[in-house]
């Protein structure tokens, strides 16, 4: 392989840096041959954990789970009372950033406990959903069915595809509903073409939560479903999900977001390597929180009786995490709230690292001041305490994620300016502070069954600062008035972005992580002038540098082709015809396989006999579909890509074309939690291949 300029230069930096660290540890690890009980803990933890991953290579046994679990807490314990009694720096110049520090790392221990815990024991409902789908089929369960779709400025072809999605769903009992608080004409006209219902207001108060609550008054279907205005369902969504209805104490029934079109960071850490962040969340989490009937409402393709949601008052307004307040009133009023780990819809991920940020931000928001809300979990009647544990985790969450921006902070502090985070030797790191961190990185995923930890880190640098100061501004000004923004929607623009605005505060931190280990590398005989903790901060501040840079890389925004812009292409395999027309208007037919395909073009594999040239018309059949496709061809090579000529088409084949492409649940698969081997395969591309910006160049 030839090395290009750049993968030098990374090279020699590694290089160099080992050698100065190596020289840096040394004369502080030389008592180590004297002290070598220090490595016990550590040593007994890598060997159980290799001895567990040997025997079960996959999901250890429940109780295998219980035990490690334990094992972690006493070792994240341990290293609590170690720093809490040992190691704080208490005095006017370093005692902030010290206590600071300690409660970052308690925050995020309490996370991982409740999130190791919760996730021990995890539902399937999936075989129940089997039999009951059998029901609704034979017709012996056909509640009534309103579907609502709030929209406010979403463009018309997004919702299009929405709107056709819904229609076509396999249920006979159904109403869609078009939710319009922008009050566009456009909307109105769509709705009528695609047999919908329309519902606008004359003063949109209270957003999406005072939307659904117009709808519901204007409605008298028993089960309302709602699905953003760019999620598309599958035909087969209701089919799938109804029927848990059947049970009277089923109050909700909760689908994963899958999305359509990668995040940047999804699609800039190896190029689609690793599947969307909320994996993890949907795979992991969601069935995890189902067993103790505390799952996250996440506010589209979601199902809820309107008995049970007129009994808790509907809608709630006074928050903007509104969907995650109604399952909690749902499930504090002991109904039963269920996850269905099933892709039955698709939507639009933010496009661009701004609307990215937007809806993490919305998010946290949210989330913190429902903590100084009468709807807190930890005091909200009829939970257990189990329910409250896991909503609290949610709040947790947003916390944690927030206050890591103080270990981006606090190693440059010690290098640049003295202030102390901690005060210990290098001896005492090994033994309290190591086990439990490669705990974290090598046990603790491998017991939840998610396997992306090191990437998590690079997520949250991303959007560490952002979610900081929302945390600060909605735990001290609780009563402002929320500044709510909707993510975007739709594709706006097909050339690439780098943010810097943005990625201002990552490259701050970048630039005072390498400033600082340079500035420690500059001084004369660092290796014996060094102590421990300017060591430790050295070592800190690298790994820092390497996150940083890693984020930086994955905030740069998409590129997308033109016909990628109003129609996200579907990667699937379906038989196909071409038919190509000579210069003597002779026809020639050929067999193909579809590449991928939208609304708007297709590509096939080409056929080796079929020589094609940029700008020829051909005809796409596709077996068992009513529509005929005439196309031009965009690009020729192994795989052939065409662009449709619409006009030919009626609305009825065109409705016809969008629902063969996004609806059929044979053209999705479902994501799956990446592994190591992926992770580290992303974050190679990533970092030594320079991926985002090549693929951006």
């Amino acid at each position: 392989m030839k090395l290009k300029l750049w993968q030098v230069f990374l090279i020699v930096i590694f290089i160099l840096f080992s050698i100065l660290n190596v020289i840096l540890l040394f004369p502080h690890l030389s008592s180590l041959s004297r002290q070598s009980y220090v490595l016990l803990p550590l040593v007994i933890l890598i060997t159980i954990t290799l001895i567990s991953r040997t025997i079960f290579p996959n999901l250890p046994p429940l109780w295998l789970r219980f035990l490690l679990t334990l094992g972690i807490l006493t070792l994240h314990i341990r290293y609590l009372i170690w720093r809490v009694t040992e190691t704080l720096v208490i005095d006017w110049y370093s005692g902030a950033i010290s206590l600071a520090v300690i409660i970052m790392e308690f925050t995020a221990i309490v996370n991982v406990t409740i999130i190791t815990f919760q996730t021990l024991r995890k539902t399937n409902n999936s075989p129940e959903a089997d039999w009951r789908s059998q029901r609704i089929k034979e017709g012996q369960y056909i509640p009534s069915v309103d579907i609502f779709i709030p929209t406010y400025n979403e463009p018309t072809f997004v919702l299009r595809r929405t709107l056709v999605g819904c229609q076509a769903m396999r249920y006979p009992h159904k109403e869609v509903w078009v939710l319009d608080d922008g009050n566009r004409p456009e909307i109105a006209k769509l709705a009528k073409e695609l047999k919908c219902k329309y519902l606008a207001r004359s003063h949109p108060d209270h957003a999406k939560a005072g939307n659904l609550n117009y709808g519901l008054a204007a409605t008298k279907g028993e089960i309302v479903v709602v699905f953003d205005a760019d999620f598309i369902p599958l035909n087969n969504f209701l089919e799938r999900t109804v029927g848990f209805f059947e049970n009277s104490q089923i109050a909700m029934v909760v689908t994963p977001q899958n999305f359509y079109n990668p995040d940047p960071p999804e699609l800039n850490l190896g190029g689609g390597i690793l599947p969307h962040e909320q994996t993890v969340f949907y795979n992991v989490i969601q069935p995890g929180r189902d067993f103790s009937n505390s799952i996250i409402c996440t506010g589209t393709s979601i199902l809820i009786r309107r008995q049970h949601l007129n009994e808790v008052g509907g809608i709630p307004t006074s928050t903007i995490v509104e969907d995650w307040v109604t399952g909690m009133m749902l499930q504090s009023k002991a109904y039963k709230t269920i996850f269905i780990n099933e892709l039955l819809s698709v939507g639009a991920a933010p496009e661009n690292l701004f609307g990215y940020l937007v809806q993490r931000v919305r998010w946290a928001e949210g989330t913190i001041k429902v903590l100084l809300s009468k709807y807190n979990p930890l005091f909200l009647p009829g939970f257990n305490i189990s329910q409250r544990i896991n909503h609290l985790s949610g709040i947790f969450y947003w916390i944690d994620q927030g206050t890591q921006t103080i270990s981006y902070i606090a190693p440059a502090l010690s290098l640049l300016l003295g202030m102390q985070a901690l005060n210990t030797n290098m001896m005492f790191i090994i033994y309290y502070f190591l086990p439990p961190y490669i705990a974290g990185i090598i046990l603790v995923p491998w017991l939840i069954g998610s396997r992306t930890i090191l990437i998590s880190y690079v997520y949250n640098a991303l959007q560490c600062i952002p979610i900081a100061n929302t945390v600060f501004k909605a735990l001290a000004f609780p009563n402002k008035k929320n500044n709510f923004q909707v993510t975007p929607k739709g594709i706006t623009s097909h050339k690439p972005a780098i943010a810097l605005k943005l990625m201002r505060p990552l490259l701050f931190l970048l630039f005072i992580n390498l400033g600082s280990i340079l500035f420690a590398f500059y001084n004369s005989d660092i290796s014996a002038n060094a102590t421990d903790t300017y060591t430790l901060s050295v070592l800190w501040a690298e790994l820092n540098s390497v996150i940083l840079v890693t984020s930086l890389l994955a905030g740069i925004g998409g590129v997308y082709s033109s016909e990628e812009r109003i129609a996200p292409r579907v990667r699937f395999e379906n038989p196909c015809e071409v038919i190509v027309s000579s210069s003597l208007g002779e026809e020639t037919h050929f067999s193909s396989t579809i590449y991928d395909m939208s609304e708007y073009g297709v590509s096939f594999y080409t056929p080796t006999t079929l020589n094609l040239q940029v700008g020829q018309l051909l005809k796409l059949l596709i077996p068992g579909e009513p529509f005929q496709l005439l196309a031009k061809v965009r690009r020729v090579g192994k795989v052939t890509g065409c662009r449709f000529l619409i006009s030919p088409l009626t609305p009825k084949q065109h409705q016809q074309l969008i629902e063969f492409v996004y609806c059929r649940p044979e053209h999705w698969k479902q994501p799956q939690v990446a592994n190591e081997k992926q992770s580290l395969q992303a974050l190679f591309l990533t970092l030594f291949e320079l991926y985002p910006l090549r693929r951006w160049r």
